[in-house]
């Protein structure tokens, strides 16, 4: 079947909203959920544990360290399943999520792949925003992928020989990742099902500061190879407490 990877830190306002989405796809109580907290705050792991009473296949594991590749590192090292996927904390999915997506890719014979976005949002600047992000992974999914660590379908076996996600990496780790895998396997963009995401970055900093923010990653990843200082503060959950 599949694992499902989520870093945590401080989501007690998302990580059950997430977990009921999963559980409520026709194959959600047969999917592993591997839930890696970064030693929250706040109430995270308790309500983690309340969905824990009830369905054996939900794994809380506490890192040592708080980082978000470290995190979904050793959560891929303790999957079972073959195939597994990563998640964040404050996405959603729709109706057959997971069912349609992996039809598409055991179908289409991929390796690594991504999903289309659409904002938990109904203003039409979250729309436009959203709807440049899929335009841009469209164009690029075979010459220079990219796609946020929101939604990263992947293998054990392509993992492992990627060494994993790059830790040493400050933003943009996941496009890092999904960019290597090109090089030993098929990377695609699937077309079955959106996935839903927030919009709490865009609200927290502006659309226009954080719109910047992302147009430059790519630009000065392309110039000057992966980011591995706080040039963009750019950190890992730090919305909450």
């Amino acid at each position: 079947m599949i694992s499902i990877i989520i870093p945590t830190l401080n989501e007690e306002k998302n990580i059950g909203n997430l977990l009921d989405s999963i559980l409520k796809q026709s194959i959600g109580k047969k999917v592993e959920i591997i839930i890696v907290d970064g030693n929250s705050d706040d109430s995270t792991q308790s309500i983690v544990k309340k969905y824990q009473k009830n369905n054996n296949l939900i794994n809380l594991v506490t890192a040592s360290v708080r980082n978000v590749s470290y995190q979904r590192n050793l959560g891929a090292m303790k999957a079972k399943n073959e195939r597994i996927l990563f998640f964040d904390a404050d996405v959603l999915l729709p109706d057959s999520f997971l069912e349609k997506n992996i039809e598409e890719i055991n179908k289409n014979k991929i390796g690594t792949a991504g999903c289309y976005v659409e904002p938990l949002s109904d203003k039409a600047i979250d729309e436009i925003y959203h709807n440049f992000l899929n335009g841009w992974m469209w164009m690029m999914q075979i010459i220079y992928p990219h796609m946020p660590g929101f939604c990263i379908f992947s293998t054990k076996e392509i993992h492992k020989k990627l060494n994993g996600f790059d830790g040493t990496i400050k933003f943009a780790e996941d496009n890092d990742y999904v960019n290597r895998s090109k090089k030993i396997t098929k990377f695609r963009m699937l077309k079955s099902r959106k996935i839903l995401c927030s919009v709490r970055r865009f609200k927290k900093e502006g659309h226009l500061i954080t719109g910047i923010k992302y147009f430059l990653c790519p630009v000065y990843r392309i110039l000057f190879g992966e980011i591995r200082t706080d040039i963009f503060k750019y950190k890992f959950s730090h919305y909450e407490k």
